[in-house]
């Protein structure tokens, strides 16, 4: 494949514009790199490359042309710090012309170490080697945030726009009581502090927490809850 197509693809992942295709079928099981039976024969993938971003994390590997292997299998692991470090399978791309995937299941701020492996009909390769990777950190907080009521039956959020110019909205969320947080309703624009909620009903508690979005999607930590009771 030519550099310069990689270049592209990795700029169009950076920027939240890559689309997969969807070859892959996600796997949930925690798998052992040792399930299948292993055929040294098989070629293992070659020249991993890996791009990471918050939410996601894209891989490029050599083109295989051997025609006994019907795909590749990708497998996910923490590292642990001491012992056998488990994998779990997260894909069975069922396409050995098939160059690209992206895993959009990662954290921020977390390391993984993915291998790769092709399969034939019976048996899978050796595992190629380890390519591990760190998520950078999520946005930071929305910081002040207060809520009142300008009157009854009526309740106002604000909060202080958010610094990071990448933002491009907030989700506002809402509980009940001692509930769960439920999504309220999204504000576009960084520049728009506040929330107007007239949802809520008299007499109850409610809390209200806001998260600030990016541009490709990537979610700040909550803010810090604020509670009244409904008048």
């Amino acid at each position: 494949m030519k550099r310069i197509y990689w270049a592209a693809w990795a700029a169009s992942l950076i920027g939240g514009l890559l689309t997969f295709s969807g070859c892959a079928h996600s796997v949930g099981e925690v798998t052992s790199l040792a399930a299948l039976k292993t055929d040294p024969t098989l070629p293992v993938p070659q020249g991993i490359k890996a791009v990471v971003d918050k939410t996601s994390v894209g891989f490029e590997w050599k083109p295989i042309e051997d025609d006994r292997v019907k795909g590749i299998m990708v497998y996910r692991g923490v590292p642990s710090g001491g012992g056998e470090e488990r994998f779990e399978k997260i894909a069975t791309i069922p396409n050995r012309y098939a160059t690209h995937y992206v895993d959009t299941t990662v954290r921020p701020r977390t390391t993984y170490d993915y291998v790769f492996k092709s399969y034939s009909i019976l048996a899978a390769s050796k595992p190629s080697n380890v390519v591990r990777v760190k998520t950078p950190s999520a946005l930071e907080p929305v910081g002040f945030i207060k809520v009142y009521q300008p009157e009854s039956g009526v309740v106002k959020i604000l909060w202080t726009p958010h610094k990071d110019p990448r933002v491009k909205d907030y989700i506002i969320q809402r509980k009940l009581g001692d509930g769960e947080w439920k999504y309220l309703d999204t504000v576009e624009g960084r520049l728009s502090p506040e929330y107007i909620d007239l949802s809520a009903a008299r007499g109850y508690r409610y809390s209200y927490r806001v998260i600030a979005r990016s541009s490709d999607g990537a979610q700040a930590l909550p803010s810090r809850p604020v509670s009244l009771v409904v008048k």
